[in-house]
């Protein structure tokens, strides 16, 4: 019997096209606003997370919230989800910060934070004057703003003066100081956090003057994986920001769940776990609905999906860069859909990524979780384990190894005696 003739392929560039659109829709780099303003993100995909959040902090001033989650869990769409439901349902100033792209996060320190709102405080307040054509910019506004500046950015002052204001801020170097035996649970405000307080209140006034409240939003401090350094870099931040009765959301570690880190979320009003979803074949229902909601049904078949979602392990960042790879594999290869052995190829890449840089040691609690389904949190080395995506928690009881690193320690010769 003569074959079947192979059906004509598509012209190159209907296909690069092809491939070029769905690329797009799923680039894991993008920012994420992007992603919400091209209709690429699924709202609800938390059970209305990021609306929970807006409004605790439009209802309490000065509320203070966290959301926890691991890198890739999807946190700062969901915090930009809340900035938009507080622009366009409340009577609120919503500031959304990158402390990334204010500042170097390796040389962050204390009064970091609420120099980068004090900024894009005074630069929405100048700029509502400007918008208002007949209104003169008022000398405590521009004088406000000055010191504002001059906190973020420093300014010239003489050896006496800088002397005499370290010796204000910190009792013992004054001579003859001796300690008491009781050393503050939290250290107290510094003195140029109370200086800077003036200023602020004079700009939030004029917002709180037409009714409007002051949000902000913090991403980026997910990065101080370790809970004691997210502590000193917020600590009087956060709390000059509740003095001033700013509401305040903010991304932060997963390590503050568990051991010390547990002190720390106890000064929160509400602390939100964002864990990965639910991976298992019979429950990927919400991460098929990503892949449809960035269009990709026209390039992935059901097994296809399948095979992405259980690999990623229900952590967002993994499912779009697994589609994305995966279509890329597909153009090299000349095919004009994904087929399984590019996805199955790809699985193996992120596999090997998060493989690279275990030791002994890892990877022999990595197969003990396997084996033994335990987990022990107060280990150091399951906590970075846990913070570098290796491990995944679904529930304070189930953690498990990631499923694109599981099949590569497995293998004979990664097995550790």
């Amino acid at each position: 019997m003569p074959e079947s003739p192979a059906p004509p392929k598509q012209p190159v560039a209907t296909r690069r096209e092809k491939f070029r659109a769905y690329m797009k829709n799923f680039n894991p780099t993008a920012p994420a606003s992007d992603a919400i303003d091209s209709g690429l993100v699924l709202e609800d995909l938390h059970n209305s997370l990021s609306r929970s959040l807006a409004a605790r902090a439009d209802l309490e001033p000065g509320s203070q919230q966290l959301l926890v989650g691991g890198i890739g869990s999807g946190k700062t769409t969901e915090l930009l989800l809340a900035e938009k439901w507080l622009n366009t349902q409340a009577p609120t100033v919503s500031f959304f910060i990158d402390i990334t792209a204010e500042t170097d996060l390796s040389g962050l320190n204390s009064g970091a934070l609420l120099a980068a709102f004090s900024l894009h405080l005074g630069r929405a307040s100048l700029g509502s004057l400007e918008a208002s054509s007949s209104v003169k910019e008022p000398p405590e506004i521009g004088n406000a703003c000055q010191r504002i500046k001059e906190f973020a950015f420093g300014k010239v002052e003489s050896v006496l003066t800088k002397r005499f204001r370290e010796m204000q801020e910190d009792p013992t170097q004054s001579e003859g100081y001796v300690p008491g035996r009781l050393k503050p649970p939290i250290p107290a405000l510094q003195r140029q956090f109370q200086d800077i307080a003036e200023p602020l209140e004079v700009l939030l006034a004029a917002f709180r003057n037409s009714s409007r409240e002051v949000v902000v939003i913090f991403d980026g401090l997910d990065r101080l994986i370790r809970p004691e350094n997210f502590r000193a870099i917020i600590d009087a931040d956060f709390r000059a920001l509740r003095e001033l009765k700013v509401s305040v959301l903010a991304a932060a570690p997963v390590s503050i769940l568990y051991g010390a880190g547990r002190v720390i979320s106890e000064h929160f009003d509400r602390v939100h776990h964002l864990a990965p979803l639910t991976a298992e074949p019979q429950k990927a229902g919400l991460l098929k609905a990503v892949l449809e909601q960035r269009d990709g049904t026209h390039m992935l078949g059901s097994g296809e999906s399948e095979k992405i979602c259980t690999a990623s392990g229900g952590v967002l960042r993994d499912l779009i860069t697994l589609a994305r790879d995966a279509g890329e594999e597909a153009y090299v290869s000349g095919s004009n859909r994904i087929r399984i052995q590019d996805v199955e190829r790809v699985v193996q890449q992120l596999g090997t990524a998060y493989l690279r840089g275990l030791g002994p040691h890892q990877i022999r609690a990595l197969l003990d979780l396997n084996r033994t389904r335990s987990f022990d949190l107060e280990s150091s080395i399951n906590m970075e384990l846990l913070v570098t995506r290796r491990v995944l928690e679904y529930s304070p009881i189930d953690f498990r190894v990631h499923p694109a690193l599981l099949p590569l320690i497995t293998k004979p010769e990664a097995r550790i005696a």
